[in-house]
């Protein structure tokens, strides 16, 4: 009842031109691209926020 690797791969064929690719990364763009951005907010808060610590902490 198990499927080889071999047959099931036969069988796939990619196609960058099938009907439900545009909206695949369409969808994936939406989701993906704001998390990024808000990600790398988050990083550049971050190392402003240490740079803020070294400096308090080397005064001290």
């Amino acid at each position: 009842m198990r499927m080889s690797k071999r047959t099931w791969m036969s069988g796939f064929k990619l196609n960058i031109h099938a009907r439900g690719t545009g909206f695949a990364l369409m969808l994936f763009a939406l989701t993906q691209v704001p998390v990024a951005i808000k990600t790398t907010a988050d990083i550049n808060c971050m190392e402003k926020l240490g740079q803020k610590c070294r400096n308090i902490i080397q005064q001290s």
